[in-house]
């Protein structure tokens, strides 16, 4: 009988590769046709997994969504058989083409915003797929999404809310955009919802992708005590550097919120308004990075807050960062004042590096959860990682996925193929039964 944290990582799928959709994703940009190794990405990702499991939390998984999504281009007007759609497709626009295969679904943080149920007033938790508005390749994933939640948890004990019905003013790109801060995961907490922008109209550089619109709805549709629900608005100096999601420039866990102070408009007052809503400040560490101690830009080139804060069983505080964080003495210098003055104890680095070149670090790649027991029990099994689950994505992962993969090859046809047979191998180790359209066809 377990309570308490449980995440769930997407797992990365077969057409793991670098097309450069992300706008105001650097690394995203940076990395734009690049080889890709989705073999290696998809054993990275297990791996972080399995550390989780190691410290002794559960660990779930979300299936890969199908790519390339034909569905998609045949709304963009291509018809024929499979490789017909493709052939079309590369000639026509290879834009719409590298839609259909971008396998972003692997950042599960985007996947939806959950409220335990300690928090909302009827006592029940709630979940609300995001519809990803702000980027047409990420668009098409919010029905799957919402099919591939209601297979997980039992509606029992959970309310899956549909996704927001996608409009300018209405965009929700899920929990890398929500904070929440506790005493204890299991007691009632602050909720913080974090947005780009107020109406349609941007003066960015890049889009600010959640809207406080989004926000607010999610707010209310989970009933959430609106006492203790925050909005804090991202600095738009924060956008343009690079932040395309909050969790790049704050996280929180339990008693522990960290916040660079240029993450959020207004941040002292906003945060100060945080700070006295909670019966026990003295219990809580709000710590704020200074520009002076870590620039903007290097805050976000590291990806040191975009990393999972996790209570080990010591009662201390594991960090589980990107290698990448080594490459910066100004991130290995606040981390040695860090030990020495919070309850973060312990670090940990993980090797995750085809995520990092498409943007994604440790939290981008985990969709956090919190439950007391009977919800626990009331998860799909068949989604939650242990042992012998473990060796067989490693098996298939080892013998079906490429171990390179270029633009180009989107192209051929056989790599449509090799996806959807991997894809149905998952859902037989999954037992979800028919669940893609190629299936059903």
């Amino acid at each position: 009988m377990y309570q308490g944290e449980l995440n769930f990582d997407g797992l990365i799928g077969p057409t793991h590769n670098y097309s450069g959709l992300s706008e105001g994703n650097i690394a995203s940009s940076k990395n734009s046709k690049k080889t890709s190794n989705p073999k290696k990405a998809a054993l990275q990702g297990l791996k972080k997994m399995k550390l989780l499991i190691e410290m002794g939390i559960p660990q779930g998984i979300f299936l890969p969504h199908e790519r390339p999504s034909l569905s998609f281009l045949r709304t963009q007007g291509f018809s024929g058989s499979d490789a017909d759609i493709v052939g079309s497709a590369a000639k026509i626009s290879s834009l719409l083409l590298n839609q259909s295969y971008s396998a972003s679904s692997m950042w599960a943080a985007n996947a939806a915003t959950f409220s335990p149920s300690v928090d909302c007033q009827d006592a029940i938790a709630h979940i609300t797929p995001a519809n990803l508005f702000s980027m047409q390749h990420r668009r098409i994933e919010a029905n799957f999404t919402y099919q591939q939640l209601n297979l997980i948890f039992k509606s029992s004990h959970f309310k899956i809310h549909k996704p927001i019905k996608s409009t300018d003013l209405m965009s929700d790109e899920g929990a890398a955009n929500h904070l929440r801060i506790t005493n204890s995961h299991l007691k009632k907490g602050i909720q913080v919802f974090v947005y780009g922008r107020d109406t349609s109209k941007e003066s960015l550089n890049f889009v600010a992708r959640q809207s406080r619109a989004a926000s607010e709805y999610i707010a209310n549709s989970h009933k959430l005590d609106m006492k203790q629900t925050f909005f804090l608005k991202q600095n738009m100096k924060a956008i343009n550097s690079g932040s395309f999601h909050n969790d790049i420039v704050s996280l929180a866990t339990e008693n522990v919120f960290i916040f660079h102070e240029e993450a959020f408009e207004d941040s002292k007052h906003k945060i100060q308004k945080i700070k006295n809503s909670l019966k026990a400040q003295e219990d809580n560490f709000f710590i704020e990075i200074s520009k002076n101690d870590i620039p903007l830009d290097i805050l976000v080139n590291s990806y040191l807050l975009n990393s999972q804060l996790v209570r080990n069983s010591s009662g201390d505080m594991t960090f589980i960062m990107p290698t990448e964080v080594n490459n910066y003495s100004e991130c290995k210098e606040w981390l040695v004042w860090i030990k020495e003055n919070t309850p973060i104890k312990d670090f940990k680095y993980v090797d995750i590096k085809q995520s990092m070149m498409n943007g994604g670090g440790p939290a981008c790649l985990r969709f956090k959860i919190v439950v007391n027991k009977d919800e626990f029990n009331n998860i799909n099994p068949n989604f939650l990682l242990n042992p012998d689950l473990i060796k067989r994505l490693e098996a298939l992962i080892n013998n079906s996925y490429r171990d390179t993969l270029e633009i180009k090859d989107l192209t051929d046809p056989e790599l449509i193929n090799e996806s959807y047979t991997i894809l149905d191998n998952l859902t037989q180790i999954f037992k979800t039964g028919s669940i893609y359209n190629f299936q059903k066809e």
